[in-house]
């Protein structure tokens, strides 16, 4: 693709590398996609200090060292313009992923040691590239926007993008409706502030109910708070063990197999 892609990395120091595959030998190591939300980007990452909270649980043991990039979304819903002029969910797939696990050998490399997580547009994008690529074992979605065509009843500027890059025809939308592909068939953890403003809980609340419905295994969390980092920063430290391999309720340092 050609443009600059503003990224934030979390990549783990050596002396945490050295020690995790010292006592972990040929064990793939956790590699994570973030995605923000419409009004987010990859300085959030940063700024809310979860950079800084995977490097002390790492040097402290309590976290498998992992490789995490946010990404910048260009209010592209993470998916290809159905035009063909902006096809971001194939830059983020056969480009930046792999040339991330070029540079960064030992992590990622198959879809047990990856997976995906993000926030609001970023919760609709993590649940369509789990069930589009088959490339993650894990998606965590937060807040998602659950949308489907023709997209109305949104604020104009969140159609807008929409209608930019999906068809308007539900018919033709389907490969992208989160409402039938569920995230496909990866370990799913849904997640919302009970106080969100657009009234995404009861929309979590209905998708989770689909999904039983339909078979698919998930876990809904719905815990006090609203659709800002005061609910998304402790809910992705609360479960980032999780995307990393760990079963919950894992003590500290109490690792699950990922396996290649």
């Amino acid at each position: 693709m050609s443009r600059n892609v503003p990224i934030a990395l979390h990549v783990p120091t050596d002396a945490v590398v050295t020690r995790w595959t010292s006592a972990h030998p040929g064990s793939p190591m956790p590699l994570v996609l973030f995605l923000p939300g419409a009004f987010d980007g990859p300085k959030d990452f940063i700024r809310e200090g979860l950079e800084a909270f995977l490097s002390d649980e790492e040097a402290q043991g309590n976290l498998p060292p992992s490789l995490w990039v946010a990404v910048t979304h260009f209010q592209s819903w993470y998916a290809d313009r159905a035009d063909g002029s902006f096809p971001y969910e194939q830059f983020l797939m056969n480009e930046l992923i792999p040339l991330l696990e070029v540079r960064h050998p030992g992590f990622g490399g198959s879809p047990r040691a990856r997976s995906i997580t993000g926030l609001s547009m970023g919760g609709f994008g993590a649940l369509n590239l789990a069930a589009r690529t088959g490339a993650f074992s894990r998606c965590l979605a937060l807040s998602p926007a659950l949308v489907e065509a023709p997209f109305k009843g949104l604020q104009w500027f969140v159609r807008r993008s929409l209608t930019r890059t999906f068809p308007l025809d539900p018919a033709h939308f389907a490969p992208w409706n989160p409402w039938q592909h569920l995230g496909g068939s990866t370990e799913l953890v849904i997640g919302c502030g009970t106080e969100d403003k657009y009234g995404l809980a009861d929309t979590c609340r209905t998708f989770a109910n689909v999904c039983r419905e339909r078979d698919r295994s998930l876990r809904l969390e719905l815990r006090p708070g609203g659709h800002d980092w005061a609910y998304w920063t402790p809910t992705f430290k609360q479960w980032a063990p999780w995307l990393l391999g760990m079963s919950v309720g894992d003590s500290p340092g109490a690792l699950g197999s990922i396996r290649p």
